[in-house]
């Protein structure tokens, strides 16, 4: 397969030709004058530029025959349109727009603005995720309609989509599929937000793209952008926390020039044990970590590569972990504070790599990744110098697509993915949870698009097969699994009215995990037993996507149904080994059923006004009837946010009140505990200084009303143990940007 893609990029090289410069102007459609400092944004090279006082705008070195092309300004519906005659001024009229706005969908094969996409997907700006700024990346995505946070403490979090996470959903950045043992309770996202810009999250189904495992969903992250064409921009943050006395600081460092482009992350986060009611604190939560990140971005005309690097390395202590059956709430408090390294602990390395290669002809482009990752988990639990666990996961990746455009109303789309997978116990390990075992995936897909005015519509297949084999174990373990997966996606889009259908399938073979298990996991406080006997879970899901947008307000609604046959789950029984309860993995059919509704509205009478709301709502059933584990409250959230206009060079950007109520769950599994109802209040103010340079800030408090509550989704739910109480934040950024 390499040598097939070295073929390829080869064959497409011939079709060099020079360098041009494209330029244009973006006017107001009604006025038909220039929209001063509009943004034009290049797809393909993710950087651009600012149109200047009368909207003039000019991007040298383009790419040669097609480049995509977002233009954008505040108050004004966004554009994306695709540019192959270089000869002429390209003239972009933008129509005003009170409140929708448009994200460029960039974790499907084309780029589309969300309103025209087939798919399930939902984009938001990081910032937008952060107007009240949140402990960490999960948290943030949480704010998304339909997104949770399955948290141990404020060290340890997983996203939850639509009821499903762990090995469900996958994680994405920049088209790097990203492992980091998700198979455990007790092992949190991969990432940080270090560089992160934006974050797409394709819910239900999603094999089509990403293969096997995506029954719940992706977590697309995208990098920031380089600098503007020919600009140079550094800044630094810093943001303290007083519940955890967490400080964390970042820097960047950017540069553009015609062909080249560079980017340089660098940041580090240390927390102290977090606080609860009654001046208590929760024993060994502290973390901290450290990171780099590295993009490099070349073009020639119609050759663009990027080259990307990123270390990421953690402490994590492990709340709640106890090696007791018989224990108090307060064996998991303290009346002190502290930061200090102690075990039971995490100690995790992470290393991401991904060269990207992309080649364009006048109705082709053709899309090469090549990629690793290497993810080492150290546990320490009763000596400090050697691991009772030690697992290394290195990964081996490459994502070949090609896009042909047929006609002016027909795209084709094809590729295939796979990936080589090594899991290995180092030999120094005292405890051996999983056995060595190589993954090796491959898999093909083609898909259809078609674009006519109002309609849009895809259809695909896709084909995988996976090979497991575990080894150096008394009984070996090897099987190959096999899925055929579609999609099929329609989608009207009018100036008021968004319509789509959405009906798609996934398959996840079983991990050995929950085929080979036997014996307890002191991270989830269960003694599990394995089925070698288990088969491939299969999805089917049906979404539907309702919206309406008028000039005031916008409303959506989304329902959904993930029928899932073959649902592997952890069955509680009555039967304890040393002190645990066992728990027996077997598979039956689930069916998720449920949906978000959202509204949004800005009156024109008081333009500094937001109004957002969205319910989600979640129902979970197995074939007997019976409710399923772990299922999150159904939720309610809500943010006013108050929009402040001044010509001074200090003043305030936004004031942003945000109240959440979660409500009571009480349809849980057997042997599980109920959760009652619970409400939280945020609040958070930000605003800048703009002198020669410009520094933000932004400063607020979470939990305001300091509420001593459990969320149901909480790991440390069975020993009592609260989240986090009342947190007051602050953070500065610093900018620093020159031509």
């Amino acid at each position: 397969m390499f040598k097939s893609i070295v073929i390829i990029l080869l064959f497409f090289l011939y079709q060099f030709g020079q360098a041009q410069i494209v330029e244009g102007r973006v006017l107001d459609d009604k006025t038909g004058l220039g929209l001063p400092f509009a943004k034009v944004y290049c797809i393909e090279m993710q950087n651009g530029t600012v149109a200047d006082s009368s909207g003039y705008w000019q991007l040298d070195n383009a790419v040669v025959h097609q480049m995509t092309l977002q233009i954008s300004a505040n108050e004004f519906e966004s554009k994306l349109l695709t540019v192959e005659d270089y000869t002429d001024e390209i003239i972009v009229k933008l129509e005003h727009a009170h409140i929708h706005l448009d994200e460029v969908i960039v974790s499907t094969p084309a780029s589309k603005l969300q309103r025209y996409n087939t798919s399930p997907v939902d984009a938001r700006d990081l910032a937008d995720l952060n107007k009240i700024e949140q402990s960490t990346l999960v948290d943030a995505l949480s704010n998304m309609p339909g997104i949770y946070n399955l948290s141990t403490g404020n060290g340890i979090s997983k996203p939850v989509i639509r009821g499903l996470s762990g090995m469900r959903i996958l994680t994405v950045q920049n088209g790097l599929r990203i492992e980091n043992q998700q198979w455990g309770g007790d092992h949190g996202f991969a990432l940080n937000d270090l560089g992160i810009s934006k974050v797409e999250v394709i819910k239900g189904p999603s094999s089509l793209i990403y293969g096997a495992d995506a029954l719940g969903g992706v977590i697309y992250l995208e990098d920031e952008s380089y600098a503007n064409s020919n600009e140079l921009e550094a800044r630094a943050s810093s943001k303290f926390e007083t519940n955890s006395m967490a400080t964390t600081n970042k820097v960047a460092f950017k540069v553009s020039k015609s062909k080249f482009r560079f980017a340089l992350y660098g940041g580090y986060l240390s927390r102290a044990d977090y606080g609860v009611n009654d001046n208590q604190f929760v024993k060994n939560s502290r973390n901290s970590g450290s990171s780099v990140k590295i993009a490099i971005g070349y073009n020639k005309n119609n050759w663009i590569t990027n080259l990307r690097y990123q270390l990421l390395d953690s402490y994590i202590g492990l709340p709640g972990h106890t090696h007791d059956s018989v224990f108090i709430i307060e064996d998991f408090l303290s009346i002190d504070q502290n930061r200090k390294y102690t075990i039971p602990a995490q100690h995790i390395t992470n290393h991401l790599a991904l060269w990207e290669n992309k080649l364009y002809s006048k109705k082709n482009k053709l899309v090469a990744q090549l990629g690793f990752t290497s993810n080492q988990l150290k546990e320490f639990e009763e000596k400090v110098s050697i691991p009772e666990i030690d697992l290394t996961l290195r990964n081996y990746i490459y994502n070949f697509r090609w896009n042909h455009q047929i006609n002016e109303h027909f795209e084709l789309i094809s590729g295939s993915q796979g990936m080589m997978q090594h899991n290995f116990n180092e030999p120094d390990a005292e405890e051996v949870l999983i056995p060595n075992t190589n993954f090796y995936d491959l898999g093909a897909y083609s898909l259809i698009r078609g674009n006519f005015e109002l309609w849009n519509l895809q259809a695909g297949a896709r084909y995988d097969q996976r090979n497991v084999s575990a080894y150096d174990v008394v009984d070996p373990y090897q099987n190959n699994f096999k899925g055929i997966n579609y999609s099929v996606g329609v989608s009207r889009s009018s100036k008021k009215f968004t319509t789509r259908l959405n009906i798609s399938s996934g398959f996840r073979p079983p991990h050995v995990s929950e085929i080979l298990a036997n014996g307890v996991h002191h991270g989830s406080s269960r003694y599990l037993i394995g089925d070698e006997n288990l088969v491939s879970e299969r999805a089917n899901q049906i979404d539907l996507y309702l919206g309406m947008h008028d000039e005031h307000f916008e409303v959506i609604v989304n329902p959904f149904v993930n029928s899932i046959k073959n649902f592997v789950y952890q069955n509680p029984s009555n039967q304890y080994i040393n002190g645990y309860q066992v728990f027996n993995i077997q598979q039956s059919d689930a069916l998720l059923t449920g949906g978000d509704v959202a509204l949004h509205y800005h009156p024109h009478i008081a333009h500094w006004l937001h109004l957002e709301s969205n319910f989600s709502l979640l129902k979970t059933q197995d074939n007997f009837g019976n409710h399923l584990p772990q299922i999150p409250q159904n939720r309610w959230n809500n943010i006013v946010k108050v929009q402040f206009e001044s010509e001074k060079k200090l003043q305030l950007n936004a004031l942003s009140l945000q109240f959440a109520y979660y409500f009571e769950q009480n349809k849980i599994a057997a042997y599980e505990q109920s959760s009652p109802a619970y409400q939280l209040i945020n609040i958070g103010v930000n605003g800048f200084y703009k002198g020669k340079h410009l520094l933000k800030f932004s400063l607020g408090i979470n939990n305001l009303m300091d509420v001593s509550y459990v969320d149901h989704l909480s790991r440390l739910k069975p020993f009592g143990i609260f989240n986090p109480g009342r947190n007051f934040y602050i953070k500065l950024n610093y900018y620093l940007n020159k031509r």
